[in-house]
This record gives C-alpha cells, structure tokens and sequence, in this order.
C-alpha cells in the first residue's frame, strides 16, 4: 500500500523586509541633506559667533536678496539690476496672503556699501523688517 504524504500549502507573502530598510536610509540622506540646502544664489557668507537660527529663512514665505561678490543683486535666483529690484519686491511683497519675511545674504567679499544700498532700496519697495543671514563659526574642540 502506497502511502500519502500531505504537501503543505505554498505561501505567497512578499518580504517587506529590504523595502523598509531601502525607505530608511532614503530617509536619513533626506533629514541630513535637506538643512543643508538654502533658497536662492550661493553667496561666500560671512560668519558669526553666535548667529540666530531662524526657520522662516526656510519657509515658502521669504524673500531672499542676495549680493555676490562682483556686487551683482540676485532676488531668488534670478539676477535683478537695482533698478528693478523695488519694482521685482513690490511684487513678491504684495501678493496676497504674503506674511513675507525679507532676508539678504551678502557676500563676505563684498562692499559693506553695497549692502547698505540694497538694504535701502528694500525700505523704498516698503519692506519693514529686514533679517541678514550669516554662517556661524564652527567650534574647534
């Protein structure tokens, strides 16, 4: 008499396993290189002792104005002449629902007058409050 032998059922299940370690370290990169990136035109920043972290830099809501080296004005990421720079923020600052928050990056190379200048026109466009973006000082241990 032959004998018969059950044959267990094949199982189908998917190893999420290598999925859910691939989204973690996707996930690590982004939290690391996300700080890492500023809106607009990379300047040479100049550094301070003890800079103010402000997350509005960040946010959809601010304007940032940045002075390059060669004393070019950049709004975002485009290049403006001072000529246009009122007329390019009256636009940004008057849209509506723009709880807007102005920044300016200068170029630690260049002309303090030149800050000063942009700075000026910026309170010509009717901007109030003005913030500066600095790079702190990395501590030596």
């Amino acid at each position: 008499m032959a004998s018969r032998h059950s044959v267990p059922p094949v199982t189908s299940d998917i190893n999420v396993t290598p999925m859910a370690d691939v989204m973690l370290v996707l996930l690590i990169i982004f939290m690391i290189t996300t700080p890492l990136l500023q809106p607009g035109v990379t300047v040479n920043l100049p550094k301070g002792v003890n800079p103010v972290e402000n997350s509005q830099i960040d946010s959809e809501n601010a304007v940032i104005v940045a002075v390059s080296r060669e004393s070019n004005i950049y709004l975002g990421k485009i290049k403006v002449s001072k000529n246009d720079l009122v007329s390019k923020l009256n636009e940004k600052m008057s849209k509506p629902g723009s709880g807007k928050v102005m920044f300016i990056k200068g170029d630690t190379n260049v002309a303090y007058e030149d800050v000063v200048e942009v700075i000026n026109l910026c309170r010509g466009a009717g901007v109030e409050k003005i913030g500066l973006i600095t790079e702190k000082i990395k501590e030596r241990r």
